[in-house]
């Protein structure tokens, strides 16, 4: 989907983004990571030109970005930003149908594509179309904004700390959302975030950005086991890698045979929700369903501890 070649970007005499090589799969999440002024969000805006590179190449489907009119190329791309971006003055239904009406789209095809947007996100077509963005909660301009980037079926989706301004509890809810819908649409999502948990939670792949150079680029479990430097093994957190570990495996991997009482938790749960059930409701083992609600037997505090600490 994307290809980034010896890409840099130079402002004076620093280089914010310094001979980056990526390549990112279609249908993937790529999210890249770093602390501020590492060069991510520079990076992630000269895919769509909002930046110019000083060197090196873009391909997005094989396509060289430098050879496309920008306003073309940024209306075949997605792109949602922290603070939504939405027009203040507009309805939650105009706001999506943005770019499809840029794109000269028939009425009927711009309403029925909001429409499909706004069950997708759940938002209630007849409670939310002629709401304004003040009217709404965080989470739900949140939801309006991703909605109105993917408005045109983008096959790519530009997204800039799209989580940063939600509460935890929301912004965990967001997270999900997003997987799940990107898991529905095969959208490629390339992402930026300064958060090591959400960059684990989300990614297919992840980039790790440190003074404008590429420091790792790998799935989440191989950053886990083999940080690239120190720099990589600060950003994961010696404390947080067995959680960051259970957040990548599912309550499937760790069940064994055997009964146990109470509510049963799901295969496909992670461990990390899975342990947060077990002490939750104080118990030591619970019995484990798949989406059927097949018994397949238990999962144990003591199974969950072995897998954070010898991951597979």
């Amino acid at each position: 989907m994307i290809e980034l070649s010896h890409l840099t970007k130079v402002y004076g005499d620093i280089a914010v983004v310094n001979d980056v090589d990526m390549h990112v799969e279609a249908g993937t999440i790529t999210v890249i990571v770093g602390t501020s002024g590492s060069g991510k969000s520079t990076l992630l805006r000269m895919v769509n030109r909002l930046v110019e590179p000083t060197e090196g190449r873009i391909l997005v489907q094989g396509n060289d970005v430098s050879k496309m009119p920008a306003h073309e190329l940024r209306r075949s791309i997605g792109y949602a930003i922290q603070n939504h971006g939405l027009f203040p003055h507009w309805t939650v239904a105009r706001n999506i149908a943005t770019v499809p009406m840029l794109l000269g789209w028939d009425r009927r095809k711009v309403a029925a594509r909001v429409e499909e947007l706004m069950e997708l996100f759940q938002l209630d077509h007849a409670q939310f179309a002629g709401r304004y963005p003040h009217e709404l909660s965080g989470g739900q301009q949140q939801r309006v904004g991703v909605a109105r980037a993917m408005a045109a079926k983008p096959a790519l989706l530009l997204m800039d700390e799209p989580f940063g301004a939600l509460d935890p509890i929301i912004r965990g809810k967001a997270q999900a959302d997003l997987k799940a819908i990107q898991r529905r649409t095969g959208t490629t999502i390339l992402l930026v975030t300064h958060d090591m948990d959400e960059a684990i939670h989300l990614g297919d792949r992840i980039a790790v950005m440190d003074g404008g150079n590429l420091k790792q680029y790998a799935p989440a479990a191989d950053i886990l086991a083999r940080p690239a430097d120190a720099f990589v093994d600060d950003l994961i957190g010696a404390v947080d890698r067995p959680f960051h570990y259970l957040t990548l495996g599912s309550v499937g991997a760790a069940v064994e045979p055997g009964e146990a009482g109470g509510a049963p938790l799901a295969a496909d749960a992670s461990l990390y929700e899975g342990l947060g059930a077990l002490l939750w409701s104080g118990r030591k083992a619970a019995p484990v369903v798949d989406a059927a609600g097949t018994p397949l037997g238990r999962v144990t505090l003591d199974s969950i501890a072995d897998r954070a600490a010898r991951p597979r």
